[in-house]
């Protein structure tokens, strides 16, 4: 029977289930990774050392598969809009610069302008003229390859591109952020002032980008060998 005092008519069931509300998402700490996945590895050689010797190569390639994980970490933190220096990932693996690089980095990356003055273009500062300059520099005595892209130097060069490119912006801005030089060493301060290694960098670098000549080949000449002059 319906109720009268209600004009509606409206009936209310009586089954209907209150709203449920979704269990807010739990986040993970990396820490807490890191833990379960060692539990997990210290359990399975547990299983493997208590007799399963079939299952000994699976274990053993865990750390091929390792490697490659590592790899994956490392190009993600290169890719971010801010990406992450080598020297910082070669600190976190306790390894050389040069190392990461030549075994976590993109060949095509090697060499390739650094991505901090391309999206700076010519806003630059010289604080970030100072980091990229330090970062990609050779050394003393310079290494075979840049230890900030991996570029590997042509013979009698020590400047990959990037360092060629920052190296006369930043020696010609130095005055106007003389603090940002702090970060430079002793060497590096001294090598960014050398006029006389800049120019021969830049000459050898020139050099390495020319043609060989064919052996084959004898450039034609307006003078025999004994200097007269060929022409009739």
């Amino acid at each position: 029977m319906n109720d009268s005092t209600n004009p509606a008519g409206d009936t209310v069931k009586a089954s209907v289930k209150p709203l449920r509300h979704k269990r807010p998402k739990r986040h993970v700490e990396n820490t807490e990774y890191d833990a379960m996945v060692r539990r997990i590895l210290r359990a399975y050689a547990r299983r493997v050392a208590s007799g399963d010797i079939e299952a000994l190569r699976s274990l053993a390639a865990l750390s091929t598969e390792l490697d490659a994980v590592i790899r994956l970490a490392v190009v993600g933190l290169r890719a971010l809009p801010n990406p992450y220096p080598w020297s910082s990932i070669a600190d976190m693996l306790g390894l050389s610069r040069q190392a990461v690089m030549g075994r976590y980095g993109d060949k095509s990356e090697r060499g390739a302008l650094d991505r901090r003055l391309i999206e700076a273009g010519l806003g630059v500062t010289v604080a970030t003229l100072v980091a990229v300059f330090a970062e990609h520099h050779p050394g003393i005595p310079a290494t075979s390859t840049c230890p900030g892209c991996g570029y590997r130097y042509p013979e009698g060069v020590t400047d990959c591109p990037t360092n060629a490119t920052v190296r006369p912006l930043l020696r010609q801005r130095r005055t106007e952020d003389a603090k940002a030089l702090d970060r430079l060493s002793g060497d590096q301060r001294a090598d960014l002032l050398d006029r006389k290694a800049a120019r021969t960098n830049r000459v050898a670098a020139a050099r390495s980008t020319r043609p060989a000549a064919s052996p084959a080949h004898t450039a034609p000449t307006l003078f025999g060998r004994d200097g007269k002059d060929c022409q009739p």
